[in-house]
């Protein structure tokens, strides 16, 4: 038996520990608690793997724009340079 790299021997000490600790008739108390404070880690974790993602998809984003950006600078300097060009064709 291994839950979470815990064997049985340990895992049977851990709540021997507990329960010494804790004391019996306070034993499910400490349990449920314990559960609830898990799950909002859970949660909370859960909300920041989140929060990460969407960062990472806007600094792509972010990237992503900065190219186009460029992009259209070149197409806008080629297009000037072109215009340039014509004029100085038409007034020859």
């Amino acid at each position: 038996m291994n839950i979470l790299g815990v064997g049985g021997f340990e895992l049977i000490v851990i709540i021997l520990i507990a329960l010494f600790i804790v004391g019996p008739s306070n034993l499910l108390i400490f349990i449920r608690k314990t559960k609830i404070v898990y799950t909002e880690f859970k949660q909370k974790r859960d909300e920041l793997v989140s929060a990460v993602e969407q960062t990472i998809e806007i600094d792509d984003d972010m990237e992503e724009l900065k190219n186009i950006k460029e992009s259209l600078s070149d197409v806008s300097e080629k297009t000037s340079n072109s215009i340039k060009k014509l004029k100085k064709d038409l007034e020859n």
